[in-house]
């Protein structure tokens, strides 16, 4: 059985990839082009961010399914942006957040649910930004680099 799409996959992953190709882009010199472009290909990267989006995908429904939407050091909450999104002005709407998790937890997909689900991708960036993607992705880039230099040394 396929998990339900609470955001949009393929915008997720397309934005997932760009961000981890910049950061990829960031690590690159000349001594060590050669060894990141054959281990951090654009497949791969590819692969990778898909996975990714999955995981904000099933992170989303947790968050949606929540009883309190507040995120502990971020102002942003979904009871009161997607209300925003919908209407131009800050309001409190539970019934149309409501209508939304229920569209989405049906899997329906109709031009509203798809524009939830862009809408979320949105709101996800906006809310959380990019910079721990980058961050953690070149740390891996880090570590596999080190790990390669002490197999040389060895």
């Amino acid at each position: 059985m396929e998990e339900k799409k609470y955001i949009n996959i393929d915008n997720m992953a397309t934005r997932l990839c760009q961000i981890l190709k910049d950061a990829r882009e960031s690590m690159v010199d000349d001594e060590n082009k050669d060894f990141i472009m054959e281990n951090f290909s654009d497949e791969y990267l590819e692969d990778y961010s898909n996975v990714m989006a999955w995981q904000f995908n099933s992170d989303m429904k947790k968050y949606l399914h929540n009883p309190d939407h507040r995120i502990c050091g971020n102002f942003n909450n979904i009871d009161y942006d997607y209300p925003y999104h919908i209407y131009g002005e800050v309001t409190y709407d539970t019934p149309l957040v409501n209508a939304m998790i229920a569209r989405l937890d049906a899997g329906e997909d109709s031009e509203q649910a798809n524009e939830d689900r862009d809408f979320l991708v949105d709101w996800f960036f906006e809310t959380f930004g990019t910079w721990g993607i980058s961050y953690n992705f070149q740390s891996n880039i880090s570590e596999f680099l080190y790990m390669e230099f002490e197999n040389q040394q060895s």
